[in-house]
C-alpha cells in the first residue's frame, strides 16, 4: 500500500475516533440521571461508612527534660550528654516497648491484661523528650501515661542509666479526639468511585448501542439506502402535555426543515420516475419515531414544488394528523371504511376542512380512533379510495401504523407501490428495525430506503 493510501486510511480512522467521541459527548447529558445517581450512592455510602467506622482516638502526653546524672557525668559542659540520654532513650524506647517489659510492668501496674498504644520521641538537638499514649477511651488514654511515667525509669535504668525526667508539661485528660467527625476525604473518595462507575457505565451503553446511529449504519446494518436526514430540534417546551409538532410551512422552520426535506423529496422524486411510482407508504419500526409529523412534511415538500399531492392518515388506532394540522375532531377514514359515509362524502368533507396554504395539497384524515384496524384496511374500499385519489393526484403518501408493533402496515403495503422506513437515531433496535423490514418485504413492496430522524 502507497504512502497516500495508508495517510487516507490513518485520517479516516482517526476522524471516526473523534465521531465516536463527539457522539460520546452528545450521549451524556441523557445520561446525567444515572451518573447523578452514582454520584449520590457513591458518596452517600463512603460517608455513611466512614460515620459507621469513625472511633475517635484520644492522645495524652507528657513532656519531660531528661539530664545526665551528675555523678555520672565527666568534667566540662553536660549539654551534650544530656541530649545524647534523650537521645538514647528514644532510640531505646521502641526496643523496651517490643520487647514487652514495659507493656508488662504498666499493665501490672494498672491491674489490667494490656495497655494502649504508647510512642516517645525527641525534639531534635535537644535535651527534650515526649512520651504519648494513644487510646479509644481518653481517661484510659491519661491513666496509661501517669502508669508510664510512674513505671518507664525503673524499666529503662538498667538499660542507658539513670538519668532524671523533669516533668514540663502534661496534657491531662483529652478533651478532643485527634480525628474529628470529618468525612469530607472519604465522601470525595465515594463521588469519584461513583461517578468512574457512572462513566463506565454510559461507556458501555455506548459501545454496545444496537440502534443506528448514522447515515452510513442504514446501509450497513440494515441493507436499504438512505434518503437524507431530519434535523433535530430542540425547542423549549410550554407544557409537557402537549406534544409540538413543527411543519416545515411554519415561518421559523423553513430555513431548518426545508432543504433537508427538499434533497428527500428529490430522491422520492427520482425513484417515482423510475420506477414508475406513485404512492409511498410512510411507516417506522416502534411508535415515537416522528412518522405521522415527517409523512406531513414529506407530503408539503411535494406539494411546494407544485406536485398534486394526497396525505392519507391510515394510522387508524393512533390518528394523529388533525392534532399536527391543528384540526377539530371530525369524521375520517375509519368511517369510510365501516361503511358509514361514502368515498364521496370522504372526500368532500376533507377538502371542505381543508386549512392548508396549498391547493395542490389535500389532507384526508383517519377519524376516530379504532382498537383494530387491520381488517379495514384489507377491504377493497381502501383501494377503491387510493385508486380514486391516484386518478387526481401525482403522489399519494400513506401514513400508516408503525410496522413492527402491528400488521397494519403490512396489510396497507399490498395498497401502495413503495415503503419509506422513518429511522428516529438512538432509538429502536436495529433487530427490531429488521424484523420491520422483514414484515413489508413479506408484503411483496418495494423499500425505497430509510430516512434518519432527530440528527
Amino acid at each position: 500500500m502507497s504512502n497516500s493510501s495508508n495517510d487516507r486510511v490513518s485520517t479516516a480512522d482517526t476522524i471516526d475516533v473523534l465521531v465516536l467521541i463527539v457522539d460520546f459527548l452528545k450521549m451524556l447529558p441523557r445520561m446525567w440521571g444515572l451518573l447523578l445517581l452514582c454520584i449520590i450512592i457513591g458518596g452517600g455510602l463512603s460517608y455513611a461508612k466512614a460515620y459507621v467506622d469513625y472511633r475517635p482516638v484520644y492522645t495524652a502526653y507528657a513532656d519531660f527534660k531528661i539530664n545526665i546524672k551528675k555523678e555520672q557525668s565527666i568534667s566540662g559542659d553536660t549539654t551534650f550528654y544530656n541530649n545524647a540520654a534523650a537521645r538514647q532513650m528514644a532510640k531505646t524506647f521502641p526496643t523496651i516497648l517490643t520487647s514487652g517489659l514495659l507493656g508488662r510492668t504498666v499493665a501490672a501496674d494498672m491491674g489490667v491484661a494490656s495497655t494502649a498504644s504508647v510512642s516517645a520521641e525527641v525534639t531534635p538537638d535537644t535535651n527534650l523528650l515526649r512520651i504519648s499514649v494513644t487510646d479509644f477511651d481518653p481517661v484510659r488514654a491519661h491513666d496509661t501515661l501517669e502508669s508510664v511515667i510512674r513505671c518507664y525509669p525503673s524499666v529503662s535504668e538498667p538499660i542507658i542509666g539513670k538519668v532524671e525526667m523533669t516533668l514540663l508539661d502534661e496534657s491531662g485528660v483529652p478533651d478532643e479526639p485527634d480525628n474529628d467527625k470529618i468525612f469530607i476525604k472519604e465522601a470525595l473518595l465515594g463521588i469519584a468511585i461513583g461517578m468512574a462507575v457512572g462513566l463506565g457505565w454510559s461507556v458501555l451503553v455506548f459501545v454496545t448501542n444496537r440502534t443506528i446511529q448514522y447515515e452510513s449504519d442504514i446501509k450497513k446494518k440494515l441493507g436499504i439506502n438512505c434518503l437524507g436526514t431530519v434535523p433535530k430540534i430542540v425547542v423549549k417546551k410550554r407544557s409537557r402535555k402537549v406534544e409540538q409538532y413543527f411543519l416545515m410551512t411554519d415561518s421559523n422552520m423553513k430555513d431548518i426543515l426545508t432543504e433537508p426535506l427538499r434533497m428527500i423529496k428529490n430522491k422520492v422524486e427520482y425513484h417515482a420516475h423510475k420506477h414508475n411510482h406513485k404512492t409511498f407508504l410512510v411507516t417506522s419500526a416502534t411508535a415515537g419515531e416522528g412518522k405521522s409529523l415527517f409523512a406531513t412534511n414529506l407530503s408539503l415538500s411535494l406539494a411546494s414544488a407544485g406536485k398534486k399531492v394526497v396525505l392519507i392518515d391510515c394510522d387508524l388506532r393512533h390518528p394523529t394528523g388533525r392534532v399536527i394540522f391543528n384540526m377539530e375532531e371530525g369524521i375520517g377514514l375509519g368511517e369510510y371504511l365501516q361503511g358509514d359515509i361514502s368515498l364521496m362524502d370522504y372526500l368532500k368533507s376533507a377538502q371542505a376542512e381543508n386549512n392548508h396554504d396549498f391547493p395542490n395539497f389535500l389532507f384526508l384524515p383517519g377519524g376516530e380512533a379504532l382498537e383494530d384496524g387491520s381488517y379495514l384496511l384489507s377491504s377493497d374500499k381502501i383501494s377503491d379510495l387510493i385508486a380514486c385519489v391516484e386518478s387526481k393526484a401525482d403522489y399519494v403518501i400513506l401514513d400508516s401504523a408503525p410496522t413492527g408493533l402491528l400488521t397494519d402496515s403490512a396489510v396497507l403495503a399490498k395498497s401502495a407501490d413503495a415503503a419509506i422506513m422513518l429511522i428516529r437515531k438512538g432509538f429502536a433496535r436495529i433487530d427490531f428495525i429488521n424484523d420491520a423490514l422483514g414484515h413489508l418485504v413479506e408484503s411483496d413492496i418495494h423499500v425505497v430506503g430509510g430516512v434518519l430522524n432527530d440528527v
